[in-house]
């Protein structure tokens, strides 16, 4: 199995040289709660993505239709996401 660093996507092969690396480098691992262990910041389940709360319904069952109003909900309302103006 590798390990990648969160911020210099390097790779070690070993857990305690990837550890390792995390000291030396000052290099942080994200702990939001949106995973059992530690992971990088912004993967999907990420509490610091996004688009976390539509992948967390889909993964508790919701239906489609519920995970795409989420999604569009997300898009919509949060500031800075620019939504492109459909030419047709």
């Amino acid at each position: 199995m590798l390990f990648r660093c969160p911020e210099c996507r390097t790779r070690r092969r070993d857990y305690g040289l990837f550890m390792q690396h995390l000291r030396a480098t000052s290099h942080r691992l994200c702990r939001c709660g949106g995973y059992l262990y530690e992971h990088r910041p912004g993967s999907p389940f990420c509490e610091h993505n996004p688009m976390s709360a539509a992948l967390l319904a889909s993964r508790y069952g919701a239906s489609d239709e519920e995970v795409l109003d989420i999604a569009l909900e997300i898009v919509l309302t949060t500031p800075g996401r620019a939504v492109a103006a459909c030419p047709f």
